[in-house]
């Protein structure tokens, strides 16, 4: 079933459609929201306030043909907004371009020293990253976003994500080699 049609169910009162969506893109949200806050609980309450919201509003909601996107850039407003919320203290705003990316770097390379060396470098290469270029890899190669839905999801312009991504790529490539990089993007496609 296509995301519009599944949209439409939704705003027409099916429970299923909502629950199809939840089963759907649960795990990614999650993913995703966990980038943001390390409070693995405040991520699941905010999927579920999304949610919830989404069943309640499903009348007033936008048409759409990419439910994704529309999901992720709610969740991330939603985060922002609880962590604002919990920290209250204006010596700690929580800046909208924050975004941890932790890779699955055990994954990708096995135990030894060379991997350990490698393992390194890739850390240092990702830490030289700003939260926006972390967040934008995330989107492209992790969950295989293109770059429409990332311009949307990142409030950028399509050649600026473009960019984006090209930039964060060279970036990467001064600290490692190529071969690494690829082996990144590779393993972690095979992974999923």
């Amino acid at each position: 079933m296509s995301d519009k049609i599944l949209w439409n169910n939704l705003k027409n009162g099916d429970s299923k459609a909502l629950e199809q969506i939840y089963r759907t893109y649960f795990s990614e949200l999650y993913s995703y929201g966990k980038r943001f806050s390390k409070d693995e609980n405040n991520v699941e309450d905010c999927i579920q306030e999304l949610f919830v919201e989404l069943w309640n509003r499903r009348e007033k909601l936008s048409e759409t043909n990419a439910i994704k996107p529309y999901l992720l850039i709610s969740l991330k407003r939603k985060i922002f907004h609880s962590v604002k919320k919990i920290r209250k203290s204006t010596d700690t705003e929580l800046e909208e371009s924050y975004f941890e990316a932790e890779l699955s770097i055990d994954q990708i390379l096995i135990n030894s020293e060379t991997d350990t060396e490698q393992k390194n470098k890739l850390k240092h290469a990702f830490s030289q990253l700003s939260d926006r270029q972390k967040e934008i890899l995330y989107l492209k190669y992790y969950s295989e976003m293109d770059y429409d839905e990332i311009s949307q999801i990142m409030d950028l312009n399509y050649q600026s994500a473009r960019n984006l991504v090209s930039r964060a790529i060279t970036k990467l490539s001064k600290h490692i080699s190529l071969t690494l990089l690829i082996m990144l993007f590779v393993a972690d496609k095979l992974k999923n």
